[in-house]
């Protein structure tokens, strides 16, 4: 009778620890966290280029973060800067850009066949020890888009989305960019034009941006970029509320901070997160993704 009793007890146990585990690995599978390569894969490669994107890809990452821009011919342009930037662009003549001289590039005055005769990636980046230094152009958002969606058709890859920032500030409406709905207007263009409406997010810092996206594609995900505090302060610029809330992630300093976005039923996405001590500790705050220039060090951490 006490055997039986013992062996009872110990199924009860062998049980319950089953549950248990199974209860741990179905939590994890639907708290999973995105991984975004940011402008590609930046502490790699040369930032927002084909080259970055594709190394993000066969990387494993969920999404691909890109920045936009519009250029006199009313190009959709994937550029972090309006302009020629003097940390790694190159003129056509193979000399740097100067920091006297990048205002003098401004993309919005210059064609896309001008932009792309200028060099990004020979030069590398001197905040990017390890970046590969590699001839390479600003290309097109739709170029970026039947290259990656190529690659994963004939490679059988799973499919990414894409974060695409519209780079914007209203200091410089209509000066190094168009005015808010002709900029929407033009990005969401070349979005529907390659039937990609499925796979992307709009972000900006800019809520403007983001309110005329909301308005006339409310179907559209947005993520809301944030530099400073103050999370209600941020949310009263905006008359919605994004699917996603993507800080610094130095402004992630508590669980409270995150606990608050979520309770408002909004996705934490932090950035730029890139070392090893950064990267576990927004998974022990439990954001929902990571937007980092080393896209291999957060997912070796997942792993």
């Amino acid at each position: 009778m006490k055997t039986l009793k013992v062996l009872t007890a110990l199924l009860f146990i062998f049980t319950i620890s089953c549950k248990s585990n199974k209860t741990e690995k179905s939590t994890s599978k639907i708290h999973k966290i995105e991984v975004q390569g940011h402008r590609g894969d930046r502490g790699n490669l040369p930032e927002n280029t084909i080259e970055g994107f594709l190394s993000a890809l066969h990387k494993g990452v969920d999404v691909i973060e890109l920045d936009v821009v519009i250029s006199k011919d009313r190009k959709v342009v994937v550029s972090h800067e309006p302009y020629m930037s003097s940390l790694f662009m190159s003129k056509t003549s193979g000399d740097p850009i100067l920091k006297t001289e990048e205002e003098h590039y401004n993309l919005y005055q210059m064609t896309y066949d001008s932009i792309k005769a200028f060099d990004s990636g020979s030069r590398g980046n001197a905040n990017f020890a390890m970046q590969q230094k590699l001839k390479t152009y600003k290309p097109l958002l739709s170029d970026v888009f039947k290259t990656i969606e190529t690659e994963i058709e004939t490679k059988h890859l799973p499919r990414v989305k894409y974060n695409i920032e519209i780079k914007s500030n209203e200091e410089v409406y209509g000066i190094y960019q168009p005015q808010p709905d002709d900029f929407v207007s033009l990005v969401m263009q070349v979005v529907d034009d390659n039937q990609m409406e499925s796979q992307i997010y709009i972000q900006s810092f800019d809520p403007v941006i983001l309110n005329r996206v909301h308005k006339k594609y409310p179907h559209i995900e947005v993520a809301y970029l944030v530099s400073k505090s103050g999370i209600q302060t941020n949310m009263a610029l905006l008359n919605f509320k994004p699917q996603i809330y993507s800080p610094n992630f130095k402004l992630l300093k508590t669980q409270k901070t995150v606990d608050s976005i979520k309770l408002l039923q909004m996705r934490v996405i932090p950035w730029t997160v890139n070392t090893d001590e950064d990267i576990n500790q927004m998974l022990k705050l439990g954001v929902d993704g990571i937007i980092t220039d080393y896209p291999e060090r957060v997912i070796k951490v997942l792993k």
